[in-house]
């Protein structure tokens, strides 16, 4: 599987090409922190959308913790990109072979914090990451916006669509089996 690198001038240009590619238009656009949140940022600024209400969620992942970061971080950024490249394909191999084991019960269930106000008479979204990998954090978000807002069409965009067998699948993407180095990654190397 390619990996790529995006620095932010990169990364900008491709939200725009994603927003061009989407042929929907949201009452509500919901980015997930971190990159969904900096796609939010370029939606709102490219007036493509009729959307009025912008909201964003959060998820907090496990092993990205202040800690590991502190002490992960500067590893990361001595190796070269061919030796980082190798552990994305280590990571992402990992990543699917997690996805057969996941209780799509217990994360249909689980609670997430949703940062907007609500409104009964949406009846369009839009979620927007920088990627799905095994889909999970997609698949809890938009279990808690459809328990939120019953009656809304909702649909999913990202910058890239990692994984074939991710338990959720985008309707708008610019990359498929590619992995994406983002500027916000750990490995990311100016």
């Amino acid at each position: 599987m390619e990996v790529i690198t995006l620095n932010e001038e990169h990364f900008n240009k491709k939200c725009i090409e994603l927003i061009e590619k989407i042929d929907f238009n949201p009452d509500m656009v919901i980015g997930i922190l971190q990159g969904g949140g900096i796609m939010l940022d370029s939606i709102k600024a490219s007036k493509k959308t009729e959307a009025n209400v912008f909201g964003f969620v959060k998820l907090k992942k496990a092993n990205t913790s202040k800690k590991n970061k502190r002490l992960f971080v500067p590893l990361l950024k001595m190796l070269p990109y061919s030796i980082l490249n190798k552990l994305r394909h280590i990571e992402s191999n990992k990543v699917k072979k997690s996805i057969q084991s996941l209780d799509f019960n217990n994360l249909a269930k689980q609670d997430i914090d949703l940062n907007f106000p609500q409104l009964e008479e949406v009846k369009s979204i839009l979620i927007i990451d920088d990627a799905i990998d095994s889909g999970k954090t997609m698949f809890v978000v938009n279990e808690n916006i459809k328990r939120r807002f019953p009656k809304a069409k909702i649909k999913i965009a990202v910058i890239s669509w990692t994984l074939n067998e991710s338990i959720i699948k985008p309707d708008f993407y610019l990359y498929k089996n590619i992995l994406v180095r983002f500027p916000w990654s750990l490995d990311f190397k100016n």
